[in-house]
């Protein structure tokens, strides 16, 4: 057991999904102390209405920080570092893909890296992905690592790092939407961190993503180039 931990969750268009996840992090029986904060980022669902009704419902038993921002992964992520209360830090998705298999890799590995990558690509990662799912990691990875030279298979799963070592690179952050994740990677990786990929189990294959692979893959490359140049 975890003696405290910071989840994030950004939150958009998950109102369907969101409350389960919120049931499943308070009877995980993983944490003494446990902060979650749910950034709501220009949802047009009914996310916002249900967070806010799950904050109020456990208010006198879990710690719901409730913060709003832009739509975009990159500018709720940004938004929720500087009110990490707890030395370890999660970033996963609100709807819990992996369920707590990547947190549990983690925790059997006794937290001795100082960051841990929830790896689909991962050889004992069990998930189903379809095969232009499969081409498209292969195609961001292979550009990760000639242009960015990461090694890491993957960089969209989750990442459980250290509070302190996400706090030091807070002001080198600047993306707004999904490349958040391999920004973050990266600047991890230019300081030197012990970094380990993690195989994570599909728990929640959540059929209403809000990720459109080939207009987003488009955007992706084009900022993995743009983020190369400026460092």
């Amino acid at each position: 057991m975890l003696k405290e931990i910071t989840i994030i969750l950004p939150l958009h268009n998950k109102g369907h999904i969101i409350g389960k996840t919120i049931d499943q992090i308070f009877n995980s029986g993983l944490f003494e102390k446990c902060e979650v904060i749910v950034i709501e980022n220009e949802s047009t669902d009914d996310s916002l209405r249900k967070i806010e009704k799950i904050q109020k419902q456990y208010l006198t038993k879990l710690d719901i920080k409730l913060l709003k921002t832009k739509k975009g992964k990159g500018n709720a992520i940004r938004k929720a570092i500087p009110e990490i209360k707890y030395n370890l830090c999660w970033i996963t998705g609100a709807d819990l893909p992996f369920g707590f298999t990547d947190l549990e890799g983690a925790m059997d590995d006794k937290l001795s890296s100082d960051v841990y990558l929830g790896s689909k690509s991962h050889k004992d990662s069990k998930l189903n992905r379809k095969v232009s799912r499969r081409i498209y990691s292969w195609v961001f990875f292979w550009t990760r690592r000639i242009v960015l030279k990461l090694k890491y298979k993957d960089t969209h799963g989750s990442i459980i790092v250290k509070s302190n070592e996400l706090q030091n690179i807070s002001n080198s952050l600047e993306q707004d939407g999904f490349f958040i994740d391999t920004e973050i990677v990266f600047q991890l990786d230019k300081l030197g961190l012990h970094i380990v990929e993690i195989p994570v189990t599909l728990i929640n294959d959540d059929n209403l993503t809000t990720v459109k692979p080939l207009k987003d893959g488009i955007k992706m490359l084009y900022q993995t180039l743009k983020l190369s140049i400026k460092n």
